[in-house]
């Protein structure tokens, strides 16, 4: 079994005990060059709901929950050049922990969830995180990205930098003319779920966030 690696927020890489789409050109959905103001939408109700055949990731202890996500990533496949593993979201009711698919590869970030028509029909996991080596001020786009996306942009330190809700942006509409969704400072992880109240995590009442990723 391979070592597994925990990426946090607070540090990029580090041992764990246990076990879309960026793009810097202009080719396809995902992070571009910073142009513009940023971009904030409101936040949304903190109604926190489980995911589709996720439902044992709400029970009340922390040791159920991180085993309910567990089972998640057990079963379910990442895409091919995707890596898994599990979001912790810590807020005023405690932590929660969701199966999440990792992007973190350059060819991983520039594909993120281009063609993605149905979240759930991944197996499972509750948003997608976007892992950079170091602090970024990229702004994202949704080029060929057909889901209507949340992004949740997360600092070093684990908390929350500002979220915005984001639009498809798909053919024939000129690449030039899709949307750019700036974050309001440098963040080091970027979270996507879909617009959907079964996909709401608790980012937005979030006080500490971080990922392991197997």
């Amino acid at each position: 079994m391979q070592q597994l690696r925990r990426l946090t927020a607070m540090s990029a890489v580090a041992v764990v005990l246990a076990g879309c789409s960026v793009q810097e050109s202009t080719r396809g959905g995902g992070l571009i060059a910073p142009t513009g103001p940023a971009i904030t939408a409101p936040s949304p109700a903190s109604t926190v709901m489980t995911v589709t055949a996720a439902e044992t990731l709400a029970l009340p202890t922390e040791p159920d929950r991180a085993a309910g996500a567990r089972d998640v990533l057990a079963a379910a496949d990442p895409p091919e050049g995707f890596s898994e593993g599990v979001l912790g979201v810590t807020g005023s009711a405690g932590t929660r922990v969701w199966p999440v698919i990792v992007a973190d590869t350059p060819q991983s970030r520039q594909r993120g969830l281009m063609g993605v028509t149905d979240f759930a029909a991944l197996g499972g996991y509750a948003a997608m995180v976007f892992i950079f080596d170091g602090d970024t001020s990229g702004a994202f786009w949704m080029r060929d990205t057909p889901l209507p996306l949340r992004i949740t942009f997360v600092s070093a330190s684990g908390s929350v930098v500002s979220a915005t809700d984001m639009v498809p942006c798909l053919a024939p509409m000129p690449p030039d003319e899709c949307e750019r969704y700036h974050p309001d400072g440098m963040y080091r992880i970027a979270i996507e779920h879909p617009l959907n109240p079964a996909f709401d995590i608790g980012l937005a009442t979030a006080e500490f966030v971080e990922v392991t990723v197997e």
